[in-house]
């Protein structure tokens, strides 16, 4: 949209200007600028009796743009028109609170759409519901959202996209994997720099459950939502989950929170997990506390049993060297954070990923990278 030209540009303040001057300053049409002086909103300061042209002082081109700027927002005439009055008045702080409050309006009716659409994809996946061929599971509400929670912070950000400029389909990156394998549920979220696993044990199965894992990626809002759900039902609460390729249901406290599965192929986590069962964890207790989360890069050694930050120049002086791994601090650290106060480590090798345990039902990964530079 060309940009539109100061309101007073080479005019004096007594000149008319005519509808189409005035259109090609405000933005709007002069269809536009007929209609609203027609519903009072913006009178045109003088009116020809003969040939009804109508003439605008220089000062309505800035009421004008106002009104342009409103519209498009799609605030109501009424309110339009009393945000006009206050302004020719002087009084801005009234005009203000009149926009803020139509803003607010857009922000919870925003929300509300949301949940709408989010009922809505629900009603559309209840008809794969009660599907024979689903896994259907039963397991405590307290166990799914700890699950649930504790592999956030490794979704990747963002609106679900059809791929990226490498050709990857990063639709299943800004979901979770909920997967039914054996004896437990699994969760399980990557952005490809981390991944996390959490999981729920499964204490009935109200209907057959599949001899393979079955697994499908629902979207974050659906994770949250029964997380939430599952926080209000009480610690002893349990939740029905019904599991098929292509849709996820979760029955809580008689609540049945439904929905469609996003497309793509998600990463084989079983591969990205798995460590030399040679290697045995090592105590990380406090090492959050010491991470530099303003580098690029840290280096981890182990010493006397326990994590250690590497030495080097900008890092904490532990006098420590020779690093058995380097990663990302800032995403070190919100994964032992969520491994609770007593987290182990296992350093697999420079080039393996970093294994990071705690006291929870989970666990997450960190991709190693470079010594000398950051990978974001």
């Amino acid at each position: 949209m060309p940009a539109v030209p100061s309101p007073h540009d080479d005019f004096p303040p007594d000149r008319l200007l005519t509808i189409g001057e005035v259109a090609r300053r405000s933005g709007l049409t002069a269809s536009a600028l007929r209609f609203y002086d027609r519903e009072g909103v913006l009178v045109p300061a003088d009116v020809d009796p003969f040939t009804g042209y109508r003439r605008y002082a220089v000062g309505q081109v800035r009421a004008a743009r106002l009104l342009a700027s409103l519209r498009r927002v799609g605030m109501p005439l009424a309110e339009v028109a009393l945000v006009l009055d206050e302004d020719a008045r002087g009084a801005s702080g009234a005009a203000a609170d009149v926009v803020q409050a139509h803003e607010q309006r857009l922000v919870d009716g925003l929300a509300d759409a949301r949940r709408e659409i989010g009922r809505t994809l629900a009603l559309l996946a209840e008809h794969a519901l009660g599907d024979p061929r689903a896994c259907r599971v039963v397991v405590g509400a307290t166990d799914l959202r700890a699950a649930l929670t504790s592999v956030r912070f490794a979704v990747a950000p963002g609106e679900p996209s059809a791929g990226a400029g490498d050709g990857v389909d990063l639709r299943v990156l800004t979901g979770v994997l909920v997967e039914v394998c054996g004896d437990e549920v699994r969760c399980v979220a990557t952005d490809r720099y981390r991944l996390a696993v959490g999981w729920a044990p499964v204490v009935g199965a109200p209907a057959a459950s599949a001899d393979e894992p079955v697994a499908a990626v629902v979207r974050l809002g659906w994770a949250e939502r029964v997380a939430d759900a599952c926080a209000t039902a009480g610690p002893d609460a349990e939740v029905v989950l019904e599991v098929r390729p292509g849709h996820v249901g979760a029955l809580v406290a008689g609540e049945l929170v439904a929905t469609p599965a996003l497309p793509g192929a998600f990463p084989d986590y079983r591969a990205i997990v798995a460590t030399d069962p040679s290697q045995r964890p090592v105590d990380a207790t406090g090492l959050q506390g010491r991470l530099p989360v303003e580098r690029e890069t840290v280096g981890l050694v182990v010493r006397d049993g326990a994590v250690r930050v590497a030495g080097g120049p900008g890092a904490s002086a532990d006098g420590d060297a020779g690093a058995a791994v380097h990663v990302d601090p800032e995403f070190l650290h919100e994964a032992l954070a969520v491994a609770g106060e007593r987290p182990t480590l296992v350093l697999d090798g420079p080039h393996r990923p970093l294994a990071i345990r705690g006291e929870s039902a989970g666990f997450s990964v960190l991709m190693p990278v470079a010594a000398d530079a950051g990978h974001r």
